[in-house]
This record gives C-alpha cells, sequence and structure tokens, in this order.
C-alpha cells in the first residue's frame, strides 16, 4: 500500500482543520496559515518539522492493524465478509475503538453504533473536522474497502500526533454504521440517520432480515439496547462539523490502468435502485410451445438489455445501469 497516501491525508487534515475564515482574513491566507491557525509560534517551526524523522506513516503497523481487521470475517481469507451486528462486526468495531483510544481520542458511539474518536482541538467550540468511513463488507468482498478511510485517518491522527502538532479545530474520525444494505437493504444507514433522515427513522421500525429479525432486535445483540427509541439523538446539527475528507479505495480499473496514485474526487455517484418481481407460468420445457409460454426469465432478460441499451444510448462516460436477480 502506498503510504503517500496516508500523508496526503494527513496534511488534507491539517489544512482543513486549520482553515481561516476567509471573510475575516485580509491578505493572503498561505503565508499566515501556519503561524495563525497552526498552533505553533513559527511557520518555520512547522516546515522544520515537515522534514524531520517524526514525519512519516508507520506502514507496517496500518497493514498489520488492515490484516488484522480482516480477521473479523464469516468468510475465508482473502475475501471479508462482515454484516451488520454479527458477532465479527462487534468484535470488529472493539477492535477500531481500541486503535482510537490508542490514538490518543476521545471515543463514543450513538444509539446505532456509529462510532467517533475525537481530538479536542485548542478552540474546542469551533466546529469539527471529520474523516473517516466504514467497516462493514458484503459477502467476499476485499479487506481494503471502507476500512482504509477509518485506519488510515486513524494513522493520520497518529502523524500529527507525532509532529506534535497542535489543531485549532477538533479533529473527529467516524466509523459509519452499515454502509453497505447487505442486511437489512438500506445503505448508508449510520450516515443518513446522522444527516437527520426522518424517512429512514420510520422505516426501521419495520423493518426485518432475512431472517425476520428486526432492527432493533439485531441492535441489541450488538449491545445497542434501545437503538429505535434514541434514534433523535443520532442526527447532528447543521454545522456540527466544517469539513469532512475521506481516504477511500478506487472501486474501478481507471487511475490503476493510467499509473495514477492518487484521485481527488470531483462528484461521486448517487445510485438508485428499483425491485420488480416478474411472474411467470410453469411448463413442460418442450410440450408446451413458444405461443403459450409465459416465461419469467425471458422477461426479467429484456429488461436487462433494455437497461444496458438505455444507458448506452445515453451519451454519458459516467452513468451506470446495471442488473440483478434475488
Amino acid at each position: 500500500m502506498d503510504s503517500s497516501l496516508f500523508v496526503l491525508l494527513s496534511i488534507l487534515i491539517f489544512v482543513a482543520a486549520n482553515m481561516p475564515c476567509f471573510a475575516a482574513v485580509q491578505d493572503d491566507p498561505t503565508s499566515r496559515i501556519m503561524q495563525d491557525f497552526s498552533g505553533y509560534p513559527e511557520e518555520e517551526h512547522f516546515h522544520g518539522l515537515l522534514d524531520s524523522e517524526t514525519f512519516f506513516v508507520d506502514k507496517e503497523s496500518l497493514e498489520h492493524q488492515i490484516d488484522e481487521l480482516s480477521s473479523f470475517s464469516d468468510s475465508p481469507p482473502p475475501s471479508v465478509t462482515r454484516i451488520l451486528y454479527s458477532m465479527n462486526d462487534v468484535l470488529a468495531r472493539r477492535y477500531v475503538k481500541s486503535l482510537m483510544e490508542g490514538a490518543g481520542l476521545r471515543v463514543r458511539e450513538d444509539a446505532v453504533g456509529n462510532i467517533f474518536g475525537r481530538w479536542e482541538g485548542s478552540n474546542p467550540e469551533l466546529s469539527a473536522v471529520a474523516t473517516g468511513s466504514h467497516i462493514d463488507a458484503i459477502p467476499y468482498a476485499g479487506k481494503f474497502d471502507g476500512v482504509v478511510g477509518v485506519l488510515g485517518a486513524i494513522e493520520a491522527i497518529n502523524v500529527l500526533r507525532r509532529l506534535a502538532f497542535k489543531p485549532k479545530r477538533s479533529l473527529e474520525v467516524i466509523m459509519f454504521t452499515s454502509e453497505e444494505p447487505t442486511r437489512f437493504g438500506i445503505g448508508c444507514l449510520g450516515s443518513r440517520l446522522l444527516a437527520g433522515s426522518a424517512t429512514l427513522a420510520e422505516t426501521l421500525k419495520g423493518l426485518v432480515d432475512n431472517q425476520n429479525m428486526s432492527f432493533e432486535e439485531a441492535a441489541k445483540t450488538a449491545g445497542y439496547t434501545g437503538s429505535l427509541k434514541h434514534l433523535d439523538s443520532v442526527s447532528l446539527p447543521k454545522g456540527a462539523y466544517f469539513g469532512f475528507v475521506e481516504l477511500h479505495i478506487e472501486q474501478g480499473p481507471l487511475l490503476e490502468e493510467e499509473g495514477i496514485p492518487i484521485g481527488i474526487v470531483t462528484a461521486i455517484a448517487a445510485p438508485a435502485s428499483i425491485k420488480v418481481d416478474f411472474k411467470g407460468n410453469g411448463g413442460h420445457a418442450g410440450a408446451v410451445l413458444m405461443p403459450d409460454r409465459s416465461d419469467a426469465g425471458l422477461a426479467a432478460a429484456e429488461l436487462a438489455l433494455a437497461v444496458e441499451r438505455h444507458v448506452l444510448e445515453s451519451g454519458s462516460v459516467d452513468s451506470v445501469g446495471t442488473t440483478g436477480l434475488t
């Protein structure tokens, strides 16, 4: 894994954490940001630290942590399967919290299991800068998806601490609950509740998984008792964070094919899905002739081809349409 990714995240957190209010700064902020907003008395002091032996990413430790976290899985390596509120999800959460505490962060959890590790800034009344991702994994996933954004963020905090950096704004690492829709069919569950989704909060009250276990029962098995009663406490007030930055693996081939180590996201996908049920009539494979057949599989295939054709004819290189069977 390229350690420059984590150095980049460290610098992004540093810049965001000490971003001046542009309306209040009359001169060029680049000439003052280190001295006035970093907590250092002199700009040169921080630049000296960047060249010192303290400015490094502990690559071996980080790789060990990623491997250790991948061991909490319902499927054998190298795959990772970690479903919301399962035993391995609970064990993985404990591991992440221990790493946060080891980095000197103040750890808390909300009613649905979003986990926060905060490094208090010198001006804690200012809105914090946040970073993080998720650690739940769809069946037979890889070990980096989401995990890099959580463990990489903790290591970024460690980098800044080794530099004796003192943030003005508080820095907060977030592990979002249930980014994947595997268990209850709802993606970005934790982050949407943080954003105050009243619709989702209402939906959770009647939600069950494929074993007919309710969301509240599943949350209780993971230690989150009374999660539905305390959903109102999950949502964050407007302006709770000054900014958010996430480190994530590339989930397509473009950067890799072009040999580019780092990409800056300028837009994100806005996925939407629809479930369609096809009903047909069973009939003997040979004796029921084509005019009398009603094959659900063929109807589904026609819809799949129509979706593909529509996307390809749209002229958009970034649009994707895909179908699957359940």
